[in-house]
């Protein structure tokens, strides 16, 4: 049963691993374009595409960091981590629109 959260716990590091760097790859993107290019409607579109996608990642350790230690902190976190996913994903959307 220990490999099992042993594999469980290595699955969960990897996804926040990968999360963060979406993350960190459409950050540098988005400012690599806006220096390049100046401000545009595809800058906060990068941005919004990789921090939805690594927020993704994030929701899944977080899911999984609630099958591994299933308490009331990890519940909320996993809560606050959805609820951030869908306020970046709506205030960047409009962004990216133009509102």
């Amino acid at each position: 049963m220990n490999l099992y959260y042993a594999g469980l716990d290595v699955l969960r590091t990897s996804l926040l691993f990968v999360g963060g760097v979406a993350v960190f790859v459409g950050v540098a993107r988005a400012v690599v374009e806006a220096v390049r290019f100046g401000p545009g409607p595809r800058v906060p579109r990068w941005i919004l595409d990789h921090m939805s996608l690594g927020l993704e990642f994030f929701i899944g350790a977080g899911l999984l960091n609630l099958m591994l230690n299933p308490t009331w902190a990890t519940v909320t976190t996993a809560a606050v981590i959805i609820v951030t996913r869908k306020l970046v994903t709506l205030s960047l959307g409009q962004l990216a629109r133009g509102s």
